[in-house]
C-alpha cells in the first residue's frame, strides 16, 4: 500500500471517532488486530483481537468517563505500512477532566489496521478517570 492510502486508512479512524461515528471508525479496524496500552494503568495492556479490544478496553474506559472523548488527529507521519498520528483528546472523566495528549502508532495492512500502539499520559488516566492520587 502507497504512503498515501496508508495516511487514508489512519485519517478514516481518526475521522470517525472525532465525529462519533464508531461504524466507520472501526471498519478499518482488523477483526485480529492487537491494540496496546503503554504504561501500567488498570488501561494498559496488549489486547488481541477487535471484540476484546471492545470488551476488555473500550467498555472499561467508556465507564470511567462523564462524557464522550472528543478525540482529534494532528498529524500524521507515515513510512510504508506505518503511520504514527500526534493526536489530542477531550472528556470529562469521573475524577476531572480528561484533555490527554497521545501518539499512536499503526500498521496498516491490506486497507486495515492490524496494529494500534498508544501513548499516552498515564499519570491523567490515574486521577481523572481511576481518581487514584499520584505522591
Amino acid at each position: 500500500m502507497s504512503d498515501q492510502g496508508t495516511k487514508a486508512v489512519a485519517q478514516m479512524f481518526f475521522d470517525g471517532l472525532n465525529s462519533g461515528d464508531a461504524e466507520a471508525a472501526f471498519s478499518v479496524i482488523d477483526t485480529d488486530v492487537e491494540y496496546i496500552v503503554t504504561g501500567t494503568t488498570d488501561l494498559s495492556g496488549t489486547y488481541r483481537g477487535l471484540k476484546e479490544v471492545q470488551e476488555k478496553l473500550l467498555v472499561p474506559f467508556a465507564a470511567m468517563l462523564e462524557s464522550e472523548l472528543k478525540l482529534t488527529a494532528h498529524e500524521y507521519i507515515v513510512d510504508g505500512d506505518r503511520v504514527a498520528v500526534r493526536a489530542t483528546g477531550e472528556a470529562q472523566g469521573k475524577y476531572g477532566a480528561y484533555n490527554n495528549s497521545y501518539c499512536f502508532l499503526l500498521r496498516v495492512t491490506n486497507g486495515k489496521i492490524t496494529q494500534l500502539h498508544e501513548f499516552l499520559d498515564t499519570v491523567l488516566v490515574e486521577t481523572s478517570l481511576s481518581g487514584k492520587k499520584v505522591a
